[in-house]
């Protein structure tokens, strides 16, 4: 756990993330570090480079890791990206291809590296921590291009850190905010038709923003994996004095919790088994694929009269995964029938990725609740558990409570009706299957 004195914001929707980020960025003194798994070419992200590139033009030392391949399969992970931009008649390039991206930004001072690597490449000179974890990501890892850096952290300064769900692009942050009562994609007709400058559809996502010494933690998971990918070693510098105070919590102790495709179980999924299992009132969980079996075990056993279990995930008709959608609709009736109540997010793709427990304990970070994010062989991720009440309480208040009213509470006619959508719910597609089997879904 990391010493008292740690500042959390939760920011909800882009209109929220990217004023605050861009503040930050453009406040930077000593270092910029980001880690974002999807890092696209669009106009949100080059507004976000053109900072970037000003502060590393003024001696600020910016480091970002980036997966350039992945990217480039933007449309097979279905983020919509780039069906998105032929919709922006100020887009003429392609937004999946951010080479451009990557050499402007070098230009400018900036390192840039591709965490698309080759794992079985021996590191030479690398401290006894690191040579441990790269050997035993070597002899876990058998095909490379099956695994991903998924996580999302930004750390400025080595005093202010961001970790959460969101990527960086168009759908993930914006300045105008959306209407949750409108279907997205109508949504960004009208605004192509008026001319505004952001006519996408947008995503419901989120970014937690921390002070204080949990920023220097992530500032040392960035520089493991900087080191890893074939980065120039560097001291990681104490935290400038003087954070920049926004409006927040000051919350109790903090603690992140990591996967790393190594020989130690996933730790991030041993923490929602342990605080589901201690759960005695409450278990809120927001996430875009929640179908891995333990958990669902965990949760149906917890689900007692006097805890009450809610569940809040995409709408089909949002989710950019119809696979992971089918795979967590097939375990609604077994909710159901535990008391468990779920909720399907409507209008606009919910990407949240959050937990609270009994008002009290919260989970901020990237990982999904499936195979790819908690067995101990696939991708690298990482969360903050949070523990005050405060905190968990307000994230309650604005979280859930404001998502339930722009959600649909399944029924038992939803699951056990005559309709169509019902008998889906009842059967796995076969590709489901497939890909369960595999465990790389």
């Amino acid at each position: 756990m990391s010493d008292p004195g740690n500042v959390a914001e939760l920011l909800i929707d882009g209109q929220r993330i990217l004023p605050a980020l861009l503040a930050d960025l453009r406040a930077a003194q000593r270092n910029i570090h980001i880690a974002v798994f999807l890092f696209f070419r669009d106009p949100v992200v080059e507004e976000i480079a053109d900072v970037l590139v000003e502060r590393a033009r003024a001696g600020v030392k910016v480091r970002v890791l980036l997966n350039i391949e992945k990217i480039a399969m933007g449309d097979p992970f279905s983020t919509g990206e780039k069906r998105m931009m032929r919709q922006d008649p100020n887009v003429a390039y392609d937004p999946l291809d951010v080479r451009p991206l990557c050499e402007r930004l070098r230009a400018a001072g900036v390192e840039v590296l591709d965490t698309n690597i080759d794992y079985d490449h021996v590191i030479e000179g690398l401290d006894p921590r690191l040579s441990s974890l790269a050997a035993q990501i070597r002899d876990a890892i058998d095909v490379d291009d099956l695994h991903v850096d998924h996580r999302k952290i930004i750390v400025v300064d080595g005093k202010v850190a961001y970790c959460g769900g969101a990527n960086l692009g168009a759908q993930y942050l914006y300045h105008r905010a959306f209407d949750p009562a409108i279907d997205c994609r109508v949504e960004a007709r009208a605004w192509r038709h008026a001319g505004d400058p952001e006519p996408w559809w947008k995503w419901h996502d989120s970014f937690t923003r921390f002070e204080g010494p949990i920023a220097a933690e992530l500032e040392l998971e960035f520089h493991a994996r900087f080191i890893l990918d074939g980065g120039a070693d560097y001291q990681p510098e104490p935290a400038l004095e003087g954070a920049l105070r926004r409006d927040g919590f000051a919350i109790g102790p903090a603690r992140v919790y990591r996967n790393v495709p190594d020989a130690a179980a996933n730790e991030v999924l041993a923490l929602y088994l342990e605080r589901i299992a201690a759960a005695e009132r409450s278990i809120f969980i927001e996430n875009p694929y929640l179908y891995h079996p333990t958990v669902v075990d965990a949760l149906c056993a917890a689900a007692r009269p006097h805890v009450r279990v809610t569940l809040v995930v995409p709408a089909r008709r949002h989710n950019d995964n119809q696979f992971g959608q089918d795979a967590q609709e097939f375990y609604y009736a077994r909710y159901l029938q535990a008391g468990i109540e779920v909720w399907e997010y409507e209008h606009h793709f919910n990407h949240i990725k959050m937990a609270v427990f009994d008002e009290r304990y919260s989970i901020h970070g990237s990982t999904n609740l499936n195979f790819r994010s908690l067995e101990y062989d696939k991708d690298f991720e990482l969360v903050v558990l949070v523990d005050d009440e405060s905190f968990a309480r307000s994230i309650l208040e604005h979280g859930r409570d404001v998502d339930l009213s722009h959600a649909k509470r399944i029924s038992d006619r939803d699951v056990h009706g005559p309709t169509w959508r019902a008998l889906c719910r009842r059967r796995r597609n076969p590709w489901t299957l497939a890909m369960l089997w595999r465990r790389q879904l």
